[in-house]
């Protein structure tokens, strides 16, 4: 009895969806614009030769740096909130991240990650 609801509310939204395509298909434009069917990507339409521009690496590997090292940094926060309850362990757990993060750091940084005049 307690899914009665839900399968009225879902039928009623499939009803009213189908509806709105139908209704769509019924009153919308007939006729299709020259350049609607025409690939494009990223909003920028193939047949623009000025749109094409080129990024350097650096800041994709920049980005991914970010993502990277805010993750892990989020990761030390739940840390921090238990670092009374976890003791020793906890905290020789704590410093192997770090340490680890620490090489990904250096490893990028020898690489030229973080380069900007290349």
């Amino acid at each position: 009895m307690g899914y009665l609801g839900i399968l009225i509310f879902f039928l009623v939204a499939l009803g009213v969806s189908f509806a709105f395509a139908f209704l769509n298909d019924l009153l919308g434009p007939k006729t299709k614009e020259r350049m609607e069917d025409y690939p494009y990507e990223c909003g920028v339409p193939l047949y623009d030769t000025e749109a094409r521009g080129t990024f350097k690496q650096g800041y994709y590997l920049l980005g991914l740096l970010l993502i990277l090292f805010d993750i892990e940094a989020a990761f030390l926060f739940p840390w921090a909130v238990v670092f009374k309850d976890i003791g020793l362990y906890g905290l020789v757990e704590a410093l192997l991240f770090i340490f680890i993060l620490a090489l990904g750091f250096l490893y990028a940084w020898k690489k030229g990650a973080l380069k900007w005049q290349m």
